[in-house]
């Protein structure tokens, strides 16, 4: 299934959560330049048209996500690009210490640098972002991840949007994504299907889960949790507020983990599901308060 994201999306999604929910208006404001430039970067890095990984069938079978064990070398160019257009919004909108900025901007200005701080991403090698982290001055090392993630995304997603069908037709029914093995940050129920006969419209309904780190969206059990694999539905529960039942926490008590859910049958235009998590802050909130943690800690969840 193909992602939505573009720079129209991200504007209607963030202008749609300040009708709906006042409160967010200022944080949908704040973040705006950024998530609307990494929109843009994901468009301009696609349509150059970027060196894609080789798709192997075998190792994916297996359970091998794609990026893991590559050398992301050959794109740590567009990772600089990236970088040189992002970290700017990114200092306005966290306020860093500006000598620790300063530290930041010298070491992702080095190839080698990028490609190391992205395999440990894809790796989940958290202690070379800690040590990184105190290398820099940038505490905790979680702003460090935030960052890193920001920067990487644009290029992966445009990686992933280019292998395309191939990608697409992959076997894979695991709760971590096929391309760079991330766990979702998001899931949506697919939206309604217009055929050719006599433009009826229908269907819909089918489970994607949204890769918190490439944003591809991969078909998934609709009854199972991504982190575990539970299917028993004495054992999971969905929770939403009755004016927004299309937005939901689906839980699992087996293992004590959460993903948001959007139900794409009930949007017109459909969100961008990364920006559309702004506005979701307050389902986090009920989440945490029932001791539940996210399969995917991000910036909007981990908020105190």
């Amino acid at each position: 299934m193909k992602s939505v994201f573009d720079q129209k999306a991200v504007a209607l999604t963030l202008d749609a959560i300040k009708r709906r929910v006042p409160a967010y208006a200022e944080l949908a404001d704040k973040f705006r330049p950024l998530f609307v430039e990494k929109a843009r970067l994901r468009d301009e890095l696609a349509a150059q048209g970027l060196d894609l990984p080789v798709l192997d069938a075998a190792r994916a079978n297996q359970g091998v996500p794609l990026m893991v064990d590559v050398d992301l070398a050959p794109w740590a160019g567009s990772m600089r690009q990236s970088a040189a257009s992002l970290l700017p919004l990114l200092f306005d909108v966290l306020n860093p210490d500006p000598e620790a900025w300063r530290k930041l901007e010298a070491f992702l200005d080095n190839a080698d640098n990028l490609a190391g701080l992205a395999q440990a991403r894809i790796e989940g090698n958290w202690k070379h972002f800690e040590n990184t982290s105190v290398q820099l001055g940038i505490t905790p090392f979680t702003t460090l991840l935030y960052i890193a993630e920001t920067v990487f995304s644009p290029v992966l997603c445009a990686l992933a949007q280019g292998l395309g069908e191939p990608l697409s037709k992959l076997g894979w029914d695991h709760g971590y994504c096929p391309v760079c093995g991330s766990t979702p940050s998001i899931s949506q129920l697919s939206p309604k299907e217009v055929t050719d006969l006599d433009q009826l419209v229908g269907g819909g309904g089918k489970k994607f889960l949204h890769c918190s780190l490439c944003g591809h969206d991969w078909r998934y059990m609709r009854n199972a949790c991504p982190a575990c694999g539970n299917d028993d539905n004495e054992s999971r529960e969905v929770f939403y507020m009755d004016d927004a039942r299309f937005e939901r926490i689906e839980a699992c008590h087996k293992c004590g983990k959460y993903c948001l859910n959007i139900d794409m049958r009930e949007c017109d235009p459909l969100p961008d599901l990364d920006a559309v998590q702004i506005g979701l802050i307050h389902l986090d909130i009920f989440a945490r308060e029932h001791d539940l943690v996210p399969i995917s800690p991000t910036l909007w969840n981990s908020l105190d």
